[in-house]
Formats: C-alpha cells, structure tokens, sequence
C-alpha cells in the first residue's frame, strides 16, 4: 500500500504506517510517530493524558530504571525457552488499565527483553504458574498492586510517576533486533494447559497494519474506545497497534466502572473507533445506550469469541449508519486472520456470524483430514498462511514444530485447532473446536454447532455446551450452560426447542442455568470452571407422581439407559428413536399387561412426555385408528401424509418430521394390523382404500400431499390413482427409495406355491394375535414383497419428486421413467434404504422435501418425462 500522511488530532500529519515498515520492528516506527506529531495525544485515561513525546520520554526513565535491575541479576541470564529463540529475560508487568501500564510496556519493549503482562484479576496461583513457566525474574508494577506482585516475584520495579524527561534518546539507543521475542502471551488454556507463544517485533507491526490500514479500519486521525484490559492479548496488540499508527487511545475499564457510562465516554470524547468482544457488546447494548451519545462511532470491531447475527442487529439499531461493523478472528499465534464487514448496505444477519475472509496477505484455508482442501460448505481445521506469524511456543519446540511449518513461497504457515467451513465466496464461519468435539451415540459432534442453535433461541442469553462422561456409565453425554434472558425459562423448553433445529443426537441430555457463563484470566469461556449438573431430579420433581407414572419411568429410564426421567421428559429429547420406541411398546404390552391397541408406538409419537404417555396407558379409548401415527398435528400449510412400507412402523418418519417446515402438519399410515388385530389386506388397492379412508378423516378434501418409502411409494402411488378418481388434488407426490409400481423393475421372487401358502399363513396368524410394535415384522415385509409383484399400476401424470438412496439396488428403484407422465425430477440422496431417514442423511432428505413442497413447479433443468410424452395423449396407462 502506497505511503500517505494523515492528521492526528492537535498535530501535523504523520506519515501512514507501511509494510515496508515491517522488517524494522517495533521502535523505529514508533520514534517516526514521535518525530512526527510529538504533541498529539498518544494515550489517556481517567486522570491523565501522555502525547507521544511524554510517553516516550517517561517509557526512557523507567527503561533506565530497569535496565538498571536487569544488570544486577544473578547468576547469568539463563532463562527458559531463551536459548531456542535467542532471547533475553523475561519482565513481567502488572499494571492497572492505566497510561502507566502503557509508559511500561513502551519502556519493555525497547529493552530488547520479552514483555509479559499479569492480569491482576487472575488469581495468584494461577499467576505463579505464568511466572515459572517463563522463567521470570523481573516485575514492574503500579504502586497498587505492588504486594502482589512482590507475591509472585523479586526484584519488583514500580515506576516513578510523571517524570517528564526532556530526551527520549535512551528509548532509541540501542533498538532490539525485529527478529528477537516482543512478548509473551499465554494461550487461554480453555481446552487444556495454557502455553506461552513467542511474538517477535515483526509480527507486532504486520499485525498492526492488517488491523488498521490494510483493512481500511482507522489510522492516525482516529480516536480509539480501548475497552480491552491490556493483560489481555487482545488488549495488548489494540496498544501497540493504537501506537504504530499515531492514533489516541482513550483507556476505558470497562471492568472497573461497569458498562452503562460507557456511551457517555464515547460521547465526551468523540471515540470514532470502539474494539470489543461479543460478551462485552451484549452488555454494552443490554444497558440501553442512547444513540444519540454514538453519533462519532465509524467503526467497531468485535473479536475474541463467535458472535451471532441477533446482537449485531440489536447494535445496528443504536449506532450511527455510517458506522461499519467488523467480526474479527485471530488467535496469539498469527494475530489478526480474518475479518467479516457489515456496512449500511448489508442484508440483516440471522445465526453464527462468517469471521470471513483473510486479511492483508494472510490467507486461510480449510482442510479435510488428509490436509487437503475441502470444498466449499465441508467442514475441516483451518491453516493460515501469513509472511510473520508468531515465532512458536517457548520452550515447546516439539509443539512448535508440529504446529509451525515454512512453506515453499517463504511464507508461514499454522495449523489451528479450530474447525471451519468456507462458503463459495471464500468466506470462513468458525464451527468449533477439534479438540471440543465428543461422540454423541456414534456421531462425531461438535458441541459449537449446539451453542450456535442456542443463541439462536430468543429466551438465551448466552451458552456453551460441553461433553461429559455419564455418571453412571461410561457413555458421553452433552450438558447445555445457559444464561436465560428472563427467570422462569424452563430446560425442557430449551430441548423442545432445539429438537426443530437439531438430530435428536445434538439434543443435551442435562441443562443448567447459571447467571453467567464463567471466563479465565482472558477473557475466554473457562470451561474447567463450569459447574457439575446437579443430579437428575426425581420423576416428578415434588412427590406428586404417581405409582403408575414411577413404573413407566423406570422402563423409560432402562431402555433409554439414562439415570432418570422426569414427568415431562420428552422421549425423543431423551434420545428415543424408532428402535426404542419398539423396545417401550414391547415391555408395556408383555411386562405391564397393556392392551396392544392402546400400546402402539403410535401412542408414543402422539403423548412424548413421560406423563403424557402415562395417562394415556391408563385411558380407555375407542378403537383407535392404528393405520394412523400423528407425527405433528399443528400447523397452517397442507399436511404431508407419509405412507410407510411393509412391515414398517409410521415413527420411524419421526426425525423427517423434526425437519419439515414447523407450519405443515405431518401424518404416517402403517398397516392397522401391525400394532393390532385384523385381517391382513391381500391387494395394494385394499391398502391404499383403507389408507385414503383414515387419511380423508383428518383431511375431508384435496389439495393433499403424499409420500411413500420402500413399498409405501407404491401403495401412495394408488392412493394418488384413488384420489383423483374421486375428483381430489394430489399436489406433491413423493417417492421415497419405492421400487415403481412394475413388477418388472422388482427383483425376483423364487416362485413356489408352498412357500406362498406358507406366507400367507404366517401373516394371517400374526395380524390376528396380539402384536406389539414391530414383532412380526418380517412377515410384514415379505408380504409386502408378494403384493407388489401382483400390483400392475398406471402411469402417473402429477408432479412427483423421486428420491433414491444408495444401494445395491439404486437402478431398479430409480426406473420411474415409464410410469410417470407428468412433470417430475429425481434426485439421489446419501445413505441407504433405512438409514436415509435417520442422521445424518435425513438432513438432506429433509432438504429436497422442503422445498418440493414450497415450490409451486419442479425446476425446468431436471425435469424428466416418460419416453414419448410430448402432450399429446396425457391419458394413464396400465403397466403390464
């Protein structure tokens, strides 16, 4: 970027940082700023102000001071981790968010020796641990907090206060070598134990003009809003930044003095540029800031954790239009990466927000887990590319080197531990952590994508969800932490909630509330130090269960394998799926002694809570319509009617249904004799009359919406015939991985009167005893095998939506052609013949669903016709 000079308020112009300024480090840019606008305002807080020749002036007394100390230290400079990276002692510093802390860092800096800066609000044990991990020997600290520090380490330099020196000379004698360590800054050990990572005088600069002048975000005639505690890493790049580009940093303790004179302080001070985190914004706009008091904000910029399209949208409200907004991602080992612009102009944001693109020269890319690139939308880890990146881990080389690498070009290169996927436009959205995932019931999750679905919620405030080993088992478990926006929000509300937007698998077994989501000494969610949930409560809660609703409970718990459940536990929040719900309608028919027509696994998609399902049992109901399962019963849109094939059970349509649009209500046919007693039907068309029966009975008139899986296409495909027969709409006919209703694209049936006889047998017997959900079933299936090679269908002419699976037999059932005449699209989908309709592969499935029924044609660039229907004879043909 070409060199131009901007005006710094009360001064002349400075010349703009560079790139070229890069490979001189730190201090010859800033003696340029010095030189320049000596009586600009560097840096300020509560009660005082430092233009850049104050600053340096008083950074060269204490430079002096503890060059002073450095010479006296015995035995010889030997520290750890200084060897591999050519580096001097270690100086601590524990400062308030002060311009003393600020004349310190300055001061260490230009020692040549590696800053690290204490947090004072960490608890002191965890400081020690900081202190002898880099080997420290040499601590400046403010007068107030010197006990402290005299705690942790000696000699302890507390720096004269308002000395103003005539010369700054001492600042520039002697400038450390660009390539030795600037600072320290520990990882925020969130994920495991925090490790130092070396940033050299370079990285500091390179950083700094990605952050301000290569990103266009401000420059020398800005004033900064530095709300970030400086002992944070983010806190410490914001200084050194502010300082290499020649603007005036207004320190603001956000910490000390709350959030809510935050506004006002912009205001007095005409802050055009406010860095922040997510957490802090959420407070910021929670305090209700009056917008008249922002009108100087031009840009503000969050980092530091994910941030979400809902608080983004609460600030755009409140701030000036011209104000740009920047979601920044970084870590201590690259600095800044990548940034997410949200001008005026941007459509509204919904969800996790994209960290978006790399910047300057930084590029990102996600890699699958060979290290390959994955394509767009594939989630992998994310490697960055940068010319400066931190020197590595000090004394870690092993970590180092497996983290750290050259690349052919010259450049750096860094493996995250951070999970992410790119979009076609090359956008970034962060999705979690390796090292956070968990196998959940044999899927890999990453509990990222859980909290992303949580703040999604309009009663969260905020949350984070974590993996935990079973206190009973050993089998993993997901605990939601949540912070509520109103009292009251109850945890199975949460878990309703997240089912429509999450597999049954992401759902957290256990929710606990909490008033705030508890951080480290950085400013990072500090997982160790979140709360152990509570026992699961009795059923019930208050000793109002009854005897029966204990019994029941028990069952739940045993097949479920969790400790207990509650009245109103939601079994599919619980982890039930069809499987389970079998095992369920099983113990209460042979182990309870409940009525067969009243224990169906119906039953259980109808009443989900415990207590629901309970009384249910105990009721003494008609003759229920066992061919119907009620999947959903509300909504405004045309219910979907879902036909399941031989032998199967309507439930199992359960997890399709958890991804429909939430307005359509959803309905299964089943045969009325697989949970019952009854004659089985002989013919396809006698199961499509009975199904279009009990289907007209909850929707007396057309337009419907069918679907069919396995033999369910074929019998839905009759029940189509059936309807327009009947002077009825069929608007969306979909088949789910069906054979066509030809018995020529069937495979073979081995022919043999005696095994038919015997079939038949064998299912008469069984639909006529009391059967429980899925036993039987096998004879369910085979007879469904034999019906469909005597069924000999007609051609159908309405718009139809084929959906194939991958299995063996993926060309039979994908042979539709001849019997479709009307305008239709096939589409193959991942997993097979069962598991299309679980997770993960109901996802897509879901996905062309959705939008079948939405649309009010099929796309015209896959739409397929039967051979030799050109519109002249649209008439159905029987398939012989």
């Amino acid at each position: 970027m070409a060199s131009r000079t901007t005006a710094s308020p009360g001064a002349r112009t400075i010349t703009s940082l560079s790139e070229s300024d890069v490979a001189a480090g730190i201090l010859p840019r800033l003696r340029t700023i010095v030189d320049e606008a000596p009586d600009a305002i560097a840096i300020a807080d509560d009660s005082t102000e430092l233009t850049y020749a104050e600053l340096a002036a008083q950074a060269a007394t204490t430079l002096s001071v503890l060059r002073r100390a450095l010479d006296s230290l015995e035995p010889p400079l030997t520290p750890k981790g200084a060897a591999e990276f050519g580096s001097g002692e270690v100086v601590g510093m524990l400062f308030g968010h002060t311009t003393q802390a600020v004349v310190a860092l300055l001061a260490v800096l230009a020692s040549g020796h590696p800053v690290l800066v204490l947090d004072h609000r960490t608890p002191p044990a965890r400081l020690r641990q900081f202190v002898e991990r880099a080997g420290m020997r040499v601590l400046l600290a403010d007068k107030a907090r010197q006990p402290m520090a005299r705690e942790l380490c000696r000699p302890v330099i507390v720096p004269p206060r308002d000395v103003r020196r005539t010369s700054a000379d001492e600042l520039w004698a002697n400038m450390p070598d660009p390539t030795s360590v600037a600072a320290l800054a520990f990882t925020s050990g969130s994920t495991g134990t925090p490790k130092p990572v070396a940033n050299d005088h370079r990285l500091f600069v390179r950083d700094a003009w990605n952050s301000s002048i290569a990103s266009g975000c401000y420059g020398a005639d800005d004033v900064i809003a530095h709300t970030l505690p400086i002992a944070f890493h983010a806190g410490l790049t914001t200084t050194v930044h502010g300082l290499l580009v020649g603007a005036t940093m207004r320190l603001y303790d956000a910490r000390e003095r709350g959030i809510e004179p935050l506004p006002g302080f912009i205001a007095e001070h005409a802050c055009s540029v406010m860095i922040t985190s997510p957490g802090i914004l959420r407070g910021f706009i929670a305090s209700g800031p009056d917008p008249d008091l922002l009108t100087s904000l031009t840009s503000l910029t969050i980092a530091g954790e994910t941030a979400y399209g809902r608080d983004v949208e609460a600030a755009r409200k409140i701030l000036p239009e011209n104000c740009v907004l920047r979601n920044r991602y970084g870590s201590s080992e690259t600095g800044l990466i990548a940034e997410y612009v949200i001008d005026n102009a941007h459509g509204e944001l919904v969800g996790q927000l994209p960290v978006g693109r790399g910047v300057g020269r930084t590029e990102c890319t996600v890699v699958d887990a060979e290290g390959n690139p994955a394509a767009p939308g594939v989630t992998g880890r994310l490697e960055v590319r940068a010319p400066n990146l931190a020197m590595g881990y000090w004394g870690l080389p092993e970590i180092t080197a497996e983290s750290f690498t050259q690349t052919a070009e010259g450049t750096c290169a860094y493996r995250t531990s951070d999970l992410g996927r790119m979009d076609a436009a090359g956008n970034v959205t962060i999705v979690g952590r390796a090292d956070h995932s968990v196998k959940i019931r044999g899927y890999l999750v990453d509990p990222g994508e859980i909290d992303a679905a949580l703040f999604a919620l309009p009663q969260v405030r905020e949350a984070v969800v974590v993996g935990a080993k079973h206190p009973l088992d050993d089998r993993n478990r997901l605990i939601a932490y949540v912070v509520p926006r109103r009292t009251g929000t109850d945890a199975d509300a949460i878990r309703s909630a997240l089912r429509t937007a999450l597999p049954t698998h992401m759902i957290p077994e256990a929710v606990v509330f909490l008033t705030s989501i508890p951080r480290n000494d950085r400013g990072k969610i500090d997982r160790h130090s979140l709360p152990e949930p509570p026992p699961p409560a009795p059923v019930g809660g208050v000793g109002d269960v009854s005897e029966w609703e204990e019994i029941v409970a028990h069952h739940w718990a045993e097949v479920l394998r969790v400790e207990r459940v509650g009245l109103e536990d939601d079994f599919f929040a619980l982890g039930g799926d069809s499987l389970t719900a079998e095992a369920i309608v099983t113990r209460m028919i042979e182990d309870l002694g409940v009525s067969p027509e009243v224990a169906r696994t119906a039953t259980l998609a109808e009443h989900r809570t415990l207590r629901a399902f309970a009384r249910s049992l105990q009721g003494h109901p008609g003759k229920p319509r066992t061919a119907l399962v009620t999947l959903r019963a509300t909504g405004s849109k045309t219910p979907l009617f879902c036909v399941a094939g031989g032998g199967g059970l309507g439930i199992a349509f359960q997890p399709l249904t958890a991804r429909i649009d939430a307005d359509r209500p959803v309905y299964a046919l089943q045969s009325p004799v697989i949970e019952s007693r009854g004659l089985p039907e002989i013919s396809v068309r006698q199961m499509a009359r009975r199904h279009v029966a009990v289907m007209r009975s909850v929707q007396p008139h057309g337009p419907y919406n069918l679907a069919g899986h396995s033999f369910g296409g074929i019998v839905a495909v009759e029940m189509a015939q059936q309807l327009q027969e009947a002077g009825e709409q069929v608007a969306h006919f979909i088949v789910l991985d069906s054979f066509p209703p030809d018995p020529k694209q069937h495979p073979p049936l081995e022919p043999s009167l005696i095994r038919g006889l015997r079939m038949i047998a064998a299912v008469v017997w069984t639909a006529t005893r009391n059967t429980s959900g899925g036993i039987g079933a096998y004879r369910f299936w085979e007879q469904s095998r034999w019906l469909g090679h005597c069924y000999h269908g007609r051609s159908w002419g309405g718009k139809t939506l084929v959906l194939v699976a991958d299995s063996p037999q993926r060309e039979e059932r994908s042979a539709w052609d001849g019997c479709l005449h009307g305008q239709w699209r096939k589409v193959d989908v991942g997993g097979d013949h069962i598991t299309m309709l679980r997770q993960p592969f109901v996802d897509e499935v879901a996905e062309h669903v959705n939008t079948f029924l939405a649309s009010d044609e099929v796309p015209t660039e896959t739409d397929q016709s039967a051979a030799g229907s050109d519109d002249t004879d649209q008439s159905p043909q029987v398939l012989r």
